[in-house]
């Protein structure tokens, strides 16, 4: 999406649950919530092999594990929410059966614009938050760019 860029967190996600070649994330039935097949992702994304080692998704994250991935989502603010009725394994074509869900106000399907509105939670961005003041992004690391 324009204005963010594509190596921050959000941006990978948003690659991520709009891939028709990733199966272990997708869009919960409203489109306002990232249904996450645990284990279907652990094997897709996290182990090296499947679409984590094509075109689908290289490198898309730095975690090994899945509570890696889960912290990250809580840092840019998602929260785990109860699945929606009919938000279930059948939403997920292909799960291998539990699902979480995540949400964000800022991350639904049919407003990318949103995006640049998701911060990385750090210790000055909470503080700022507290405050009432406008939350920046980091910049990134030289690393990154």
């Amino acid at each position: 999406p324009a204005g963010v860029s594509p190596s921050t967190f959000p941006a990978k996600l948003w690659q991520l649950v709009n891939s028709p070649r990733v199966r272990s994330v997708r869009w919960d039935p409203r489109a306002q919530g990232v249904l996450v097949d645990r284990a279907l992702f652990e094997r897709e994304l996290l182990s090296g092999g499947g679409a984590g080692g094509d075109a689908a998704a290289p490198g898309a994250f730095k975690a090994t594990n899945f509570g890696s991935f889960v912290r990250q989502l809580n840092l840019y603010g998602f929260h785990k929410t109860p699945l929606l009725a009919g938000g279930g394994a059948a939403a997920l074509p292909g799960s291998a059966g539990h699902l979480l869900r995540f949400c964000s106000p800022c991350f639904q399907r049919d407003r990318p614009e949103l995006l640049v509105h998701i911060k990385r939670l750090t210790r000055a961005n909470r503080e700022r938050l507290a405050a009432g003041l406008e939350v920046r992004s980091r910049q990134p690391s030289r690393f990154q760019q």
